[in-house]
């Protein structure tokens, strides 16, 4: 995995997102969709085949194999937009990249970004929107994990409100 110099801990909303796909092509479109909305390690993605996607009018499912002794999951559901659909028509491997290629197409995209901040960016929003229990069974990590990513989100949330308390 390359080294980061500084792990970035704010949360990218979906409006911020959508504007580095711009001008990408499909499959890249496709490759940063999946990091972003199901929160996997790089390699998870690259790993993905044809016959791991089901796709409906308005959502494609998609069985992740969870590595570093991650509980396996139920396929995952994400929206079936025009950056995800292009997964729906494919056949055989999805991404025949390496991991360093991974990390450049976000790291280009996303300028200063890099692959590991999208599964952050998901478990933070997972856990504050619908607790603990749901992020073990749609990413597959233990508490103590979650607790790590957590961690490093609510230092700024506590400055924000103190903001807010002396307003």
């Amino acid at each position: 995995m390359p080294n980061y110099n500084k792990k970035i801990t704010r949360q990218m909303p979906y409006e911020e997102f959508e504007q580095g796909l711009t001008d990408l092509p499909q499959d890249r479109q496709a490759f940063l969709s999946v990091l972003f909305f199901a929160g996997v390690r790089v390699s998870e993605a690259l790993a993905l085949t044809s016959s791991d996607i089901s796709c409906t009018p308005s959502t494609i499912y998609i069985q992740f194999f969870r590595l570093k002794n991650s509980k396996q999951t139920d396929p995952i559901p994400i929206p079936r937009t025009i950056y995800t659909s292009w997964l729906c028509e494919q056949d055989g491997p999805l991404f025949p990249l390496c991991r360093k290629t991974g990390y450049n197409i976000v790291h280009r995209a996303f300028e200063g970004f890099y692959p590991h901040f999208f599964r952050m960016n998901r478990i933070v929003h997972i856990s504050e929107n619908f607790g603990d229990n749901t992020v073990y069974s749609f990413i597959g990590i233990c508490a103590k994990s979650i607790d790590h990513y957590r961690a490093k989100v609510d230092i700024s949330k506590v400055g924000k409100s103190l903001w807010e308390e002396i307003s």
